[in-house]
């Protein structure tokens, strides 16, 4: 009886622990087009402008990201911390070594080609990689949901 308590008393911190990673809205649809058209737009900035412009540009592409990640904070209310539960692994390692892929595939198109096709292969690629990755967190998270029951 008081293994049984102890397991009991594990998975319900572990259920705790893991709640702000599988408890959340659903994302919109318009999650993943807005990545990719956010890569598209960072690939141009990089491929034309140079100097202040360029800076600016950044400095705007940079606080756009951070506006979307607060926006995201406050609509689910918490965000993500601690360490992830194991069923997210698989997922994390394709989106970091996805967005490797296509930033190297869109600096090799970018610079043999036009900055323009570049930006076309970040903006499509990087809307794909994370249109998968919602689909794959959302698959983890119920396999977290079902073993914590």
């Amino acid at each position: 009886m008081e293994n049984e308590q102890m397991r009991q008393a594990l998975r319900e911190a572990e259920r705790g622990e893991s709640a702000s990673w599988v408890e959340y809205p659903p994302t919109p649809a318009w999650w993943p087009p807005l990545f990719g058209v956010w890569a598209f737009a960072v690939t141009l900035n990089f491929g034309y402008l140079d100097g202040i412009a360029g800076a600016l540009a950044s400095l705007v592409a940079v606080g756009c990201m951070l506006g979307l990640i607060a926006w995201q904070r406050r609509v689910r209310g918490t965000y993500p911390s601690g360490r992830a539960p194991r069923e997210f692994r698989t997922s994390f390692i394709v989106l970091f070594g996805g967005a490797l892929v296509v930033s190297l595939a869109a600096w090799l198109v970018g610079t043999t080609v036009a900055p323009w096709v570049g930006a076309v292969v970040a903006g499509l690629g990087s809307g794909v990689l994370v249109a998968w990755y919602e689909r794959s967190y959302a698959r983890a998270a119920a396999r977290v949901r079902a073993r914590l029951g």
